[in-house]
């Protein structure tokens, strides 16, 4: 009966032991962690993220499958200040010939998803249009990209969204991209993007336009 609760003393001190050890640890991390999520406490963070350089890639489709994240957090998107605002965007639509009011409702869609999207811009059926992504359709296919490198103007691209990116050590699909078109990116510390106008115009100057 001695031995029974003496072992009994010695199991409850182990325990006791550990809990203390984890609530100590515990304590630690939490501290460590409270200081970087606290804006007043944190040091300088840099910043790195995955992105993809539009002159190498090819749009072969492995950004859509390969990404960790499900949809990818790859998503096209078209550069206005390139797009041509054409009636029939290759990227868009896949038979050219249709008729003007007849694209909405009959026009082949080159994206799977329709996720690309057609608004008038002016000038009425045949006048003017912004093409753009809805990167909620979106899964970074790159098919609509392709048709614009091929036949277009090359405004519509890939890129990685770095707040859907959970910015890995190791992206996946730039370790299966063929032609390694993704790199990992340093942009600089982050910051609330005043530092340039206070490096380049000074503090009075922006007083005075109010920043």
């Amino acid at each position: 009966m001695t031995e029974k609760k003496n072992w009994d003393r010695r199991s409850f001190l182990r325990k006791a032991g550990q809990a203390t050890c984890a609530l100590a640890l515990g304590g630690i991390a939490y501290r460590i962690v409270g200081q970087h999520l606290n804006e007043e406490t944190a040091g300088p963070r840099s910043r790195y993220v995955w992105q993809i350089d539009p002159d190498k890639c090819t749009n072969c489709g492995k950004c859509e499958t390969g990404c960790v994240r499900t949809p990818s957090a790859v998503k096209a998107v078209n550069d206005q200040k390139k797009c041509s605002c054409c009636v029939v965007c290759y990227g868009h639509i896949k038979n050219k010939q249709i008729a003007s009011d007849k694209i909405m409702s009959d026009g082949k869609r080159v994206c799977p998803y329709d996720a690309v999207t057609r608004k008038n811009f002016s000038g009425g059926k045949d006048g003017y249009f912004i093409y753009d992504i809805d990167h909620d359709k979106c899964t970074g296919c790159g098919k609509c990209a392709e048709a614009c490198t091929d036949k277009g103007t090359k405004s519509m691209f890939l890129i990685i969204r770095p707040d859907l990116c959970l910015n890995c050590n190791s992206c996946d699909i730039a370790r299966i991209c063929p032609e390694d078109a993704i790199d990992r990116l340093y942009i600089g510390p982050e910051d609330d993007f005043k530092g340039f106008y206070e490096l380049e115009y000074g503090q009075n100057d922006m007083n005075e336009y109010g920043a």
